[in-house]
């Protein structure tokens, strides 16, 4: 698919979804923001810790590669 296309759908249901929270009552307005605030913060959580686990992976496999060589110049 072309780039263009895939950008465009995407604008189009985020505009859907925000016609949706602008026909929502109050109390339910702020409970799905909330909602999206925590959702967000797990999102957060997961994705540093993901990072920080890969990380110390990749510290791991680095040490592991390292090899003493010997040279003779002689």
């Amino acid at each position: 698919m072309n780039s263009e296309i895939i950008k465009k759908l995407i604008k189009i249901e985020k505009l859907k979804y925000e016609i949706i929270k602008d026909m929502l009552p109050e109390k339910a307005l702020h409970r799905l923001n909330n909602f999206e605030k925590e959702a967000m913060t797990i999102i957060k959580d997961i994705a540093v810790s993901v990072m920080s686990e890969n990380f110390e992976k990749s510290e791991d496999e680095v040490e592991k590669q390292v090899k003493k060589v010997k040279v003779d110049f002689l």
